[in-house]
């Protein structure tokens, strides 16, 4: 792991200490060693990285030159086809190259086609002297994630998003409106967007090019259906469980103890289940919810969740568990704030499970986030496929077997459900905002948000309400918009700054590429096989977990959720939030709106009040300022 950073000035020499002010931005997870370069005098280049040693050889990862002395790079990368790139680039002897060198070779080699040959979790940023301009990329799934602000013939680039606010730069704070929709309304936007106007976020599966002229950025990747071998049922998921084994066994690359979250669902126990035979005798380490071990006081709660847990964990000899003593303290508003440099919209509900992690010396933590986008997909919308291709016997068998594992109501009237979206939309759209749940939670915080008018009115006809896209009709569309359209980048940029707190990162097997790829171009069928959700992944998990957690049901999965201290929760930030009211959130925030939504959706008011605290601390201070103008 590693912060990188690099600042060009086409037209006037850089302040002497830029780059030691970016690289001191990282000082608060204590980076094993930093380095920093003058590449060139005109333009200014400079590039530096602050370093988390993790892998084999990742000692030598510092700011790279190229023999030749015309290229240069810093980058954030941990590659899964190191073997495959050493033969495509013809590379002998190459086992002391760390993942940077790696990437510098592909690009002497492919140039602006570097990024489509890497497999991976990276971010990087090369400086070609020949061509006068940088070449940057993100991978696939935004695993990683990379800043960047132009203005005044100056380029700033890092993954530390404090970094660029360091004085020296003098890059403007002026908040970003378009930020305060995407925190604050129920919209759809899948990349993480900076609290700043000034600051962009390079997109996932994107290369970036910048030089003097300007700036191109293009995707280099996107998600299609591949055409499959033919193969039996069996034969597919021999396949699955392959590329499964392989997601894993690429993410436990480390001179370092392992960890893992763990809950008592699907996703995390094949994550677990796989990693602990891998790693034969190696100690694989589990944090599960906030860490919180079972006693007197939580037994009445926690008890049936947690003898779950223990049931899974006795059939993995290697896994040792991690629990403390006491209930941890989640971290307030703006705990992150210091070191992300603005309002912050990180979750602590990750803090106390990394600091286990932590405690261990662990540098890696697996998560079985993401399975559910795709690989492990509920696969429901083949009813819709099958209802479209008129194969009604089997749409109806479909039904029936649902609703003998509890999934759902009588076949008949379910078929009347689809027939009426299917062929009278109009109706079933007017229906669905009324019902309950997600799509009517959305529209509500949509149509009546607690920001102003002032604030939203410019920003309506880019931003849609969630339950205008989640109506999808087949199992691939579906997958397309969970991993695409949705949120993953930006859980994945959350994620990561919360964990570098820990000097730990997140690494997600449900996201490798190639097993996204197979997964998603895999026929309906397997995905809900018999009646039974998430059909396939089930299959390979026999005998990786219990039979109870491999068979579950969603409605069987356990929750402690207390929406009374929820409610009581939310009611004293609310009230908190109100006594330090600046007159400066009048022009953002509508506080009958925010009370409205205390009490109708309290679970997520604790998010916008924290956040809200987060901000009112930035204004104060002067960190963060607000455009005045009439117009917003």
């Amino acid at each position: 792991m590693s912060t990188i950073h690099c600042v060009i000035d086409w037209q006037k020499a850089l302040p002497e200490h830029a780059m030691q002010a970016m690289l001191s931005c990282s000082d608060y997870w204590q980076p094993d060693a930093r380095h920093h370069i003058q590449v060139s005098d005109q333009p200014d280049v400079r590039l530096a990285k602050a370093c988390l040693y993790n892998r084999l050889n990742s000692e030598q990862d510092a700011v790279l030159l190229s023999d030749c002395g015309q290229y240069a790079i810093v980058a954030n990368a941990q590659l899964d086809n190191r073997d495959e790139l050493a033969n495509k680039l013809q590379l002998t002897d190459c086992q002391h190259l760390c993942d940077a060198g790696f990437i510098l070779q592909a690009y002497l080699c492919w140039q602006e086609e570097t990024a489509a040959h890497l497999l991976g979790d990276f971010v990087f940023i090369i400086w070609d002297k020949v061509q006068q301009q940088l070449y940057c990329a993100r991978d696939h799934f935004g695993v990683k994630s990379l800043f960047y602000s132009m203005q005044s013939g100056r380029v700033v680039l890092s993954n530390e998003h404090k970094a660029l606010l360091v004085p020296e730069l003098d890059i403007s704070r002026q908040l970003s409106h378009q930020w305060l929709a995407d925190t604050f309304m129920s919209i759809t936007t899948n990349e993480f967007l900076s609290p700043f106007n000034a600051i962009q976020s390079l997109p996932a599966a994107h290369q970036l090019v910048i030089n003097q002229q300007g700036q191109s950025c293009q995707p280099y990747w996107s998600l299609k259906p591949q055409v499959l071998p033919a193969l039996t049922d069996d034969e597919n998921l021999a396949r699955l469980a392959k590329l499964f084994e392989l997601a894993v066994a690429r993410r436990l690359v480390s001179q370092y103890p392992i960890a893992a979250e763990l809950s008592e669902g699907l996703d995390s126990n094949g994550v677990v289940g796989y990693a602990s035979r891998l790693l034969g005798d190696k100690p694989l380490y589990t944090m599960s919810f906030n860490g919180t071990a079972l006693n007197d006081d939580n037994a009445s709660v926690w008890s049936d969740i947690y003898q779950e847990l223990f049931d899974a964990i006795d059939l993995w000899p290697n896994v040792q568990p991690l629990w403390r003593e006491e209930t941890p303290s989640l971290l307030k508003a703006g705990a992150y704030g210091n070191t992300f440099g603005g309002p912050s919209v990180i979750s602590s509900w990750y803090a106390p499970r990394v600091a286990l992690a932590q405690s261990q010396g662990c540098r890696t933590v697996l998560s079985g986030w993401g399975g559910d986008h795709c690989v492990t997909g509920y696969g429901d919308e083949y009813i819709h496929e099958l209802f479209l291709g008129r194969h009604y016997l089997l749409l109806y068998r479909q039904l029936k077997l649902r609703q003998q594992r509890g999934r759902g109501g009588n076949p008949i009237k379910a078929m009347l459900r689809l027939l009426i979206q299917h062929q009278i939309p109009q109706v079933y759209k007017k229906q669905l905002q009324l019902r309950n749940g997600l799509a009517k939670q959305s529209a509500d915080l949509f149509y009546h948000p607690i920001l102003t008018a002032k604030v939203t009115h410019k920003l309506a006809e880019i931003i849609k309400p969630y339950y205008a896209i989640i109506d999808r009709t087949s199992v691939q569309a579906r997958d397309h918009r969970e991993l695409i359209e949705v949120g993953v980048q930006r859980r994945m940029t959350l994620t990561e700054i919360a964990a570098r707190h820990h000097r730990c990162e997140y690494r997600y097997p449900m996201l490798d590429k190639e097993l996204v790829e197979f997964a998603y171009s895999l026929s309906s069928h397997l995905k809900c096989k018999y009646g039974v959700e998430r059909y396939m992944f089930r299959e390979i998990l026999k005998g990786h977990t219990t039979e109870r957690i491999r068979m579950r049901r969603k409605a069987d999965v356990l929750t402690t959720l207390n929406i009374d201290k929820m409610q009581e929760k939310a009611d004293e930030l609310l009230q908190k939030v109100v006594a330090n009211w600046a007159s400066d959130l009048d022009t953002i925030f509508d506080k009958t709106a925010l009370a409205q939504v205390v009490q109708d959706y309290p679970h997520i008011a604790q998010r916008y009040l924290l956040v809200i605290e987060s901000l009112q601390q930035q204004l104060e201070n002067g960190s963060i300022y607000m455009n005045q103008s009439s117009d917003m």
